[in-house]
């Protein structure tokens, strides 16, 4: 994958565990953002954490 897409693959999995955090601090708290704040959360944070990494290591690989 290229960088772009990488960057943006992190830019909306932290987006939407930033949406949910932003619902948490308001306190809006219905059943459906429950139900797709459970089924987004995880796989969100992984593809965040794997994106970044794969970003940071194309960029290492990139200069070397």
């Amino acid at each position: 994958m290229n960088r772009k897409r990488l960057f943006f693959i992190a830019a909306i999995a932290w987006g939407n565990i930033g949406l949910f955090y932003f619902f948490y601090i308001i306190k809006f708290e219905t059943v459906l953002v429950g139900v797709f704040r459970e089924l987004t959360l995880i796989p969100s944070f992984l593809a965040g954490v794997i994106s970044l990494l794969l970003l940071i290591l194309s960029l290492f690989k990139k200069t070397n």
